[in-house]
């Protein structure tokens, strides 16, 4: 099922979409496309926009296209498109980049997200991720630099350890058979992840919620499940799905190093299986209540039974 908000698009920013999706597989005209990359814009678009590929798409990027895809919503989920067409084959392209630069600061969507993957690309990485960083730490935790760092250095010197947390997840040997509670225990037993919060877990802010994903959600943590648990996120997330996706998949499509996730995620390259990074997309903005909420308070539901959550949630 396409996106909800893309089918009302009228047939002028359709064939729009189509020439700016064929301007980023170009690098607006100056490559040729792979045959993956032509096959994948083709199967994509219909798959996320839910009209046809037109029969002819030239490579550009329509002038006046913001006057075309107009509404908030419309436009985050066009460049979630774009960005997961940039990312088809596991090399990083300049001109690929530069086109997704540029439809970014027209439509207004996380066009400084975006401009550090152009820093990527000019081998500035250490800069880039500590963008992504300081956006990450303020953007979804409102915390600065220092603070942000801090939250990951500190417990691994025994301070700032998050107590109050680690007791309750202690607790989920004893949740209901069945329950999330129980499911998200078995998620840490079978991987051998520490709790988040604890001294060699990470910072309970920032991967909680993410964790609970996982369960909710039912990936894996090889590379497919974290490829399809960030899409899923991208999903319920869209204000900030660039900001969430474009350093996991340099790390898992492109191997260019998270300098604080390398240590817990392998550099890999051509992970990606873009359609069912495609339908994760979906599942994750179709899903409803509060789990749309970075900072939702999962507790409460933590004995209620997976198979009600995931139903109560439309996931």
């Amino acid at each position: 099922m396409a996106f909800h908000d893309l089918q009302s698009l009228s047939p002028a920013a359709v064939h729009a979409l189509a020439e700016v999706c064929q301007a980023v597989i170009t690098g607006q005209g100056t490559e040729q496309p792979t045959e993956r990359e032509q096959a994948m814009a083709q199967e994509l678009f219909p798959a996320l926009i839910g009209f046809p590929w037109p029969s002819h798409a030239e490579a550009q990027i329509t002038v006046g296209l913001s006057g075309l895809i107009t509404t908030t919503r419309q436009r985050q989920e066009v460049m979630q498109l774009l960005t997961l067409l940039a990312f088809v084959e596991p090399r990083l392209d300049q001109a690929k980049v530069q086109v997704l630069a540029r439809v970014a600061a027209e439509l207004q969507v996380e066009a400084a997200v975006v401009a550090d993957l152009e820093q990527v690309c000019r081998k500035h990485v250490l800069k880039a991720f500590g963008d992504w960083y300081r956006r990450t730490f303020h953007d979804l935790n409102e915390d600065g630099v220092v603070q942000g760092y801090g939250r990951f250095i500190l417990p691994m010197l025994g301070l700032g350890i998050d107590q109050a947390h680690l007791q309750r997840y202690q607790a989920l040997t004893d949740a209901p058979a069945g329950s999330l509670g129980a499911a998200l225990h078995a998620y840490y037993d079978h991987n051998g992840f520490p709790y988040p919060g604890s001294r060699k877990g990470l910072p309970y802010d920032y991967v909680a919620i993410h964790d609970v994903h996982h369960v909710i959600g039912g990936y894996a943590t090889d590379p497919d499940g974290e490829l399809g648990v960030l899409a899923f996120s991208m999903g319920l997330f869209p204000d900030h799905a660039l900001l969430i996706a474009l350093p996991p998949l340099l790390q898992f499509q492109m191997g260019i190093a998270d300098p604080l996730a390398g240590s817990v995620a392998p550099k890999l390259t051509d992970q990606l299986d873009a359609p069912a990074f495609a339908d994760a997309l979906q599942r994750g903005a179709q899903a409803t209540g509060p789990i749309r909420d970075f900072h939702w308070d999962f507790w409460p539901w933590i004995d209620r039974p997976l198979a009600e959550v995931r139903d109560r949630l439309n996931v």
